[in-house]
């Protein structure tokens, strides 16, 4: 999609005077929320005094970037986006950690909320993920015991049979619900949904540039995209590592080609962009075990104040036109927006 002419192209569209236009009607909006994975707060911000992220600067210059911190539960993949997701804590989620978790109740979840708000037909709503086991809508698993034939049994007895059951009793002892992932109830309500498998940025963002493409020329669409880069890299290498920094940096030039690719199809000026994460890296460390520091970024010039993560969702509805007084059960949570 990006050959040489197309670069130049994108080139001259981001240096346009092209932007999000708040004054455009709440309900003629669309939106995207990004979330990093495992990105640090304070590295993040290191990384903009170095000029090393010019898109996430560029987007902040029209809109904000403000603090949030993470409450409520583990500092993970699966809690933080369950709460980033919904705007609830675990207490009503269900989903506490990586292995303490439940499916997402019904109805909960920010695109069943953009639903119930404009329709099904009234607005397409999207999931794009880059790591299996956190965001995956997993069904429900049979038990450790059902997973061990009988003597009687006819499967073979291979090496590889006996492997894999080895390794999903070992998955099944660490966590404590095998009811189903927390976004299994979710998936069915998404317009369009890609992911359940570990991927980079590149895979990651040419699925989001062609449903893009896709949605885009259709009317108004919420996408919301996981890169999982930033985390596995921490995870490997450490918050400090080359390797971590990065990761960052790449996912900034990822940013940057979704901006372009707004404002090539003529979208930018109506789509309110958000970034943020599921939770941050403990500092000069391979783990996450208290890391409560993440960030809001948006073109939205009405994003104004710090929070929690549990406002992102009555932000981003809000920002769509949703009355998020009437939402039940209540959020927990506040809009980081300025009113309109």
């Amino acid at each position: 999609m990006f050959g040489r002419s197309r670069l130049l192209f994108a080139i001259l569209v981001l240096a346009s005077a092209t932007a999000f236009k708040p004054a455009t009607p709440p309900r003629q909006r669309s939106a995207i929320l990004i979330s990093w994975d495992g990105a640090l707060r304070e590295h993040v911000n290191d990384c903009l005094k170095r000029n090393q992220m010019p898109n996430l600067a560029q987007l902040t210059q029209e809109g904000r970037m403000v603090d949030i911190d993470v409450s409520g539960h583990t500092t993970d993949t699966k809690a933080g986006h369950a709460q980033m997701l919904t705007g609830y804590d675990s207490n009503l989620t269900g989903v506490s950690s990586n292995t303490r978790f439940q499916p997402i109740p019904r109805g909960y979840s920010i695109f069943e909320r953009l639903q119930e708000s404009f329709g099904k037909k009234g607005i397409a709503t999207i999931m794009v993920t880059g790591k299996a086991m956190g965001l995956g809508p997993g069904a429900p698993r049979i038990s450790a015991e059902a997973e061990t034939p009988s003597p009687l049994s006819d499967e073979p007895s291979d090496e590889d049979g006996r492997q894999a059951r080895r390794a999903e009793k070992i998955r099944l002892a660490g966590e404590q619900n095998v009811s189903g992932q927390p976004f299994y109830l979710v998936k069915g309500s998404l317009t369009a949904w890609d992911g359940d498998r570990p991927r980079d940025a590149s895979k990651v963002g040419q699925k989001v540039l062609a449903l893009i493409d896709k949605f885009g020329p259709k009317g108004r669409f919420f996408l919301f995209v996981h890169f999982g880069d930033a985390d596995v890299a921490g995870h490997k290498y450490g918050e400090a590592s080359r390797e971590y920094n990065d990761a960052l940096v790449s996912l900034d030039a990822w940013l940057g080609r979704i901006v372009v690719e707004l404002k090539t199809d003529g979208f930018y000026d109506h789509t309110a962009i958000y970034l943020t994460a599921d939770h941050g890296f403990d500092v000069g460390t391979t783990h996450h075990n208290n890391a409560t520091h993440i960030f809001l970024a948006s073109n939205d010039p009405l994003l104004i104040s710090a929070g929690e993560q549990k406002d992102v969702v009555p932000t981003v509805l809000q920002a769509m036109g949703v009355d998020i007084s009437k939402i039940a059960p209540v959020l927990p949570g506040k809009s980081l927006r300025q009113k309109e």
